[in-house]
Formats: structure tokens, C-alpha cells, sequence
């Protein structure tokens, strides 16, 4: 009788166990190899015991990415989970392929919000389409040595960087923009000054474009005139400069510090993470927000393992466990830099104890770029824009005016073309 009570207690835990164990597969974007065995490392030692949950990790390059990601979508083979940049994933969730998180998991997501960045740009009218993974953004790099020699502080605003500017260049230093200006993605840098003034690209409600407000055209006319008045490089190799000295302040994205933390290391000690300069704003704060870029994770629709998607969502975004991924990133993968989503975790991003708080500040001061449909094609207005007033002798003006109205046409059009999809969601 014992044997027959034994063998039924075990017979029902087995069933049991495959009742609620769920095998799940995530697509990861961009990730390289290494780094991917390592979730799944962790994956095996933490997260299958704990839940039963199995989890098959795939990498994927950037290249052609989202088009994969959407044809496995129209026949219905997605991955219970994609992640991917923020505007993929609006794509996704505008076209009803992947799950509100707002609707679908409202508790579980108000519990795991408040530890990450804002995740605002996934939040398309309100669906929560994904959980932030990474983020990224502009940040100022100085060589603290070079202003301190010359008498000069790093500038808060735009109007002290202009300043000092006739000093540094009589010395043989220049300011410049990697990423974010001329030679790789304008857009960006414009569209900070855009939003340090109250403009932006397109308003995510009404879907119309921001282009020709004051404010915006301000903060484009501020950016171009950094090059057609101020002089700076419109092209820049700048851990070569930076090394050398040829740069004393540069402007990049924040994970540029591991390329000159390994790549400069003669200058150690030298140079700093700096706040990108601000604007002064009506009420008397000074604004240094740049864009915030991020990486999510996605439910697909039609995952047969919703519940445990979800769950290992939780899990893999935890303060312990981001921190412990980012903590095994450099040790592995030496040189190699991410930013988590997870607030907590950045205090195991390697940069120096000093330079901390600089990135932390800069962080919590960026806003999350809002998406809407067609976000792709017209984002690259701006950066013609650029390109004719800095090229060809348009006036910022008329660029911009041009990109709006360019803008106002593919509004309209993804308006219809997006109409089905978009009352599908309200």
C-alpha cells in the first residue's frame, strides 16, 4: 500500500512539473555570441531550477533583423520573445503581432517598471509594448587635463561651450560631435538641441509634426550653426584626436567610454565623462537631456507560453540579475560596454567611481525617443536637412521646413495606412 501512495505522490508531481514547466525561445538582437551564451548560462544555473522553465537564447545580427523578425510573424513561427530597439518594436506592436503588456500582464508590469529606466517610447498609446533591456544615449567627454591647463571649466551650457571655444582653438583644441553629428546620424544631435529647447520631431498623439514649431526650428538652427558659426569638425576620429589632444571635448554615445578606457590607455586619468552642455529653460533650470535610446523585450502573440515569457521577463531584468550579467560582460568580453535598464544594475557598468554619478545624472535627465509609425523613414529627414543647410547653403530654416513638410505628407499617409491597426488598439 505504501509503494502504490508513493508511486502516485511521484506520478503526480511529474505530471504536475509538466503542466507548469513551458519550454520558451528568445530571439536576441545585435548580441554577439559570447554574451549570449552567457544569459544561458545563467539561465540553466538560476532560472530553469527555480521555475522549470526552459529557455533556448538565439542570436541574431542587426542586418535584416526586423524583417526575419516580421515574416516569422506573418506565418505565425515568431519566438515567444524578441527583443530589438524601440522603434522594431512599435512596428510590431502597431501591427497587433506582439502582446500589450499594459493590458495582458498590468500587475507584473507595475511591478517591474519602477526599477528601470522609463520605457515610454514602447509605450504606444498606452500599450506597453515591451520592458527595457538596455539604454543608451549622448554624453560629453573631457580631457581634464587640457582644461584645467588652460584655466577653463567644462561648460554647463551651450553658451559657455562658445565661450571658451576661441580659447581652445587658439591652442590647437577643438570641440566636436561622434555620434550624433555630421558624419554619423545628425539627426541625433539636432534633435537633442531640439528637445533642450521644447521641440522635437512629432507629436505621438496626434501624429503631427513638430518640425515647424519655434521651438523646434530653435534648437535645429543652435545645431547647425555649431558648424557654419562655432567651427566644429564635421568629422572626427575621435579616439585618435582624443588621445593626441586635438579634441578636448568630444560628444558620443555613453559606451564610447570603453573604447577610450582600452583604447587610450596612455591618457588614463586624463579625461572624464562631462554632462552634456544644456539649455536654459523658462523657468530657470538648465536642460541636458539628450535622447534616450533603448533595447526591449517582447511578447510575440502568438507564444503558446505567454505566463512564462512574462516570467522570465521578471527575472532577467531583476536588479540581481542584470547586475550579475553586467558584471560578467567585461570580464569576458574585455572592451565590451553596456548600459542596463535596470537602475540598479549601472553601478556594474565598468567606468571609475568619479565618472559615476556624471553617467547616472545623465541617465536620469534623458528622455526616452517616442515612436510612431513610420518613425524610420522620417527620422531621415532631419538628417537631409542637415546635410542641405551644411552642403548645398539652405538656411536651417528652409531645410527644416522642407523635412516638415516631407514629414506632414508620410504622417498622413501612415495615418491610412496605420488606421486599421491603430483603432485595433484604443
Amino acid at each position: 500500500m505504501m509503494r502504490r501512495l508513493m508511486f502516485a505522490a511521484a506520478l503526480i508531481g511529474v505530471l504536475a512539473a509538466s503542466v507548469f514547466a513551458a519550454n520558451i525561445e528568445i530571439w536576441m538582437f545585435g548580441m554577439a555570441n559570447e554574451y549570449v551564451k552567457i544569459h544561458q548560462e545563467l539561465i540553466e544555473q538560476e532560472f530553469t531550477p527555480k521555475t522549470g522553465i526552459t529557455v533556448n537564447v538565439l542570436a541574431y545580427p542587426s542586418e535584416g533583423f526586423q524583417n526575419k523578425v516580421l515574416l516569422a510573424m506573418v506565418s505565425g513561427d515568431s519566438p515567444d520573445i524578441v527583443t530589438g530597439p524601440v522603434d522594431h518594436i512599435v512596428e510590431y506592436g502597431i501591427r497587433g503581432s506582439i502582446l500589450p503588456l499594459r493590458k495582458v500582464f498590468p500587475e507584473k508590469l507595475a511591478e517591474i517598471e519602477p526599477r528601470l529606466y522609463s520605457g515610454a517610447g514602447m509605450d504606444h498609446q498606452g500599450q506597453g509594448f515591451g520592458v527595457v533591456q538596455y539604454v543608451g544615449g549622448i554624453i560629453g567627454y573631457q580631457r581634464t587635463d587640457i582644461l584645467a591647463d588652460l584655466g577653463v571649466e567644462y561648460p554647463t551650457t551651450w553658451a559657455d561651450l562658445y565661450e571658451i571655444l576661441p580659447k581652445l582653438k587658439a591652442q590647437g583644441h577643438e570641440v566636436a560631435f561622434g555620434y550624433g553629428g555630421v558624419g554619423s546620424s545628425p539627426q541625433w544631435g539636432a534633435y537633442l538641441l531640439m528637445k533642450q529647447h521644447g521641440g522635437g520631431f512629432v507629436d505621438t498623439v496626434t501624429y503631427r509634426s513638430l518640425l515647424n514649431d519655434p521651438e523646434t526650428i530653435a534648437g535645429f538652427k543652435e545645431f547647425i550653426e555649431l558648424y557654419t558659426v562655432h567651427k566644429m569638425p564635421q568629422e572626427i576620429t575621435y579616439l585618435t584626436m582624443f588621445r593626441t589632444g586635438e579634441l578636448a571635448i568630444f560628444f558620443d554615445s555613453v559606451t564610447a567610454y570603453a573604447s577610450v578606457d582600452k583604447g587610450a590607455p596612455e591618457i588614463a586619468g586624463r579625461w572624464a565623462y562631462g554632462l552634456m552642455p544644456g539649455t536654459p529653460r523658462p523657468d530657470g533650470t538648465i536642460d541636458h537631456q539628450t535622447f534616450m535610446a533603448a533595447q526591449g523585450l517582447a511578447i510575440s502573440k502568438d507564444s503558446k507560453n505567454k505566463e512564462a515569457a512574462m516570467e522570465f521577463i521578471a527575472w532577467l531584468v531583476s536588479d540581481d540579475i542584470q547586475t550579475r550579467l553586467l558584471t560578467e560582460l567585461p570580464r569576458r568580453m574585455p572592451g565590451a560596454m553596456l548600459i542596463p535598464g535596470n537602475k540598479a544594475a549601472l553601478e556594474a557598468v565598468p567606468v571609475r567611481e568619479s565618472d559615476r554619478p556624471t553617467l547616472d545624472k545623465q541617465l536620469a535627465v534623458s528622455t526616452p525617443f517616442a515612436y510612431y509609425p513610420g518613425a524610420m523613414s522620417i527620422n531621415r529627414y532631419v538628417e537631409f536637412a542637415v546635410h542641405e543647410a551644411l552642403q548645398l547653403g539652405v538656411t536651417p530654416e528652409q531645410a527644416l521646413y522642407k523635412a516638415h513638410t516631407l514629414t506632414e505628407a508620410d504622417l498622413r499617409q501612415k495615418t491610412i495606412e496605420y488606421e486599421r491597426f491603430i483603432k485595433n488598439l484604443l
